[in-house]
């Protein structure tokens, strides 16, 4: 499809901003489209009672290649992001969702959009809902940019008729994660422990409240294990909560409990990538970035949509 026109993005995590960025950089007209309540996908924060704060997602990102390090550093500087428990480790200021926000910036966002269909339009595609309603009614797009998880993005892709090869043997590990406040003393040793036995039950503590800006003491994220989410992954969100806070009784003092909650990830890690940076079909203006094409790391699925931003620009692959 041609090289002009208006871009659809659909998700609005680190992947889809980091396209949505670069499409605006090079004066694309970009609209972005996420069924959540508001952008960071798995960058997420989530609100507590009283001011309390969640970094349920991804915990952090590191910072290697130099296109995302010069990223890294300019946030750093203007306190969008601050290093974490070592200089390896940034964390989005207040929240993990903060740098998702600064690349998204003035870019036509909107969310509590589910898109159920991609329908072509001659050269162009539209956007529906599940039900057939029209999304985005004042607009047909040169081209519609996948970053959501690889099985909603196959879902929308086999629904229009079109394939990107590589999209469908994308797996993932789920993840439960438990949010809890207490009154007891923190982790004792460090703002993070971690547990690599594939039998445990919780891989992952964090001391939320030990990241930079964050209100609250006594606030920790505790990530399930891959094989004990996939265990009970279809368990009720309050059973979770009650079986991961008495797992975590057995590795720490848990004291009065303020707030507890646990959310599910369905499609929480990679373990199986495409393998390159990024897939599109000009011929038809679909493509697909994100964690799924180069691994599980906040800096490959910002890799992956700066690539996928190029090759609907024209440029060649990187």
């Amino acid at each position: 499809m041609g090289q002009d026109g208006t871009i659809a993005i659909i998700g609005a995590g680190i992947a889809g901003a980091a396209a949505a960025h670069r499409l605006r950089e090079a004066g694309r007209p970009v609209v972005v489209l996420d069924k959540g309540r508001g952008p960071g996908g798995r960058m997420a924060t989530r609100r507590g009672p009283d001011s309390l704060r969640f970094d349920h997602g991804a915990q952090y990102f590191t910072a290697r290649d130099p296109r995302f390090k010069a990223r890294v550093e300019d946030w750093t500087t203007r306190g969008v992001a601050a290093p974490w428990g070592g200089a390896e480790r940034f964390v989005g200021v207040t929240g993990m969702t903060a740098p998702v926000r600064d690349l998204l910036d003035g870019i036509d966002l909107r969310c509590g959009r589910a898109v159920g269909r991609l329908v072509r339009d001659g050269r162009s595609w539209r956007l529906q809902e599940a039900d057939g309603a029209a999304l985005c009614e004042d607009a047909a797009f040169s081209a519609v940019l996948l970053t959501c998880p690889a099985p909603q993005a196959l879902a929308l892709l086999a629904g229009a008729g079109e394939d990107l090869p590589g999209v469908a043997e994308v797996r993932y590990a789920p993840c439960w994660t438990l949010m809890l406040a207490h009154d007891g003393p923190p982790l004792a040793d460090a703002p993070v422990r971690e547990d690599r036995d594939p039998d445990a039950t919780i891989a992952w503590i964090a001391r939320n409240d030990s990241k930079p800006g964050r209100d609250g003491g006594g606030t920790l994220v505790a990530h399930a294990a891959p094989a004990w989410s996939r265990a009970h992954l279809e368990d009720a969100a309050e059973d979770v909560a009650e079986r991961l806070v008495a797992a975590l009784r057995e590795r720490m003092p848990v004291g009065a409990i303020r707030h507890r909650a646990a959310h599910r990830w369905r499609y929480a890690a990679v373990e199986r990538a495409v393998g390159e940076p990024c897939l599109f079909a000009p011929e038809t203006g679909l493509g697909f970035a994100g964690d799924g094409c180069l691994g599980p790391r906040v800096e490959f699925a910002f890799l992956s949509g700066l690539a996928l931003a190029g090759r609907a620009l024209g440029e060649a692959a990187r």
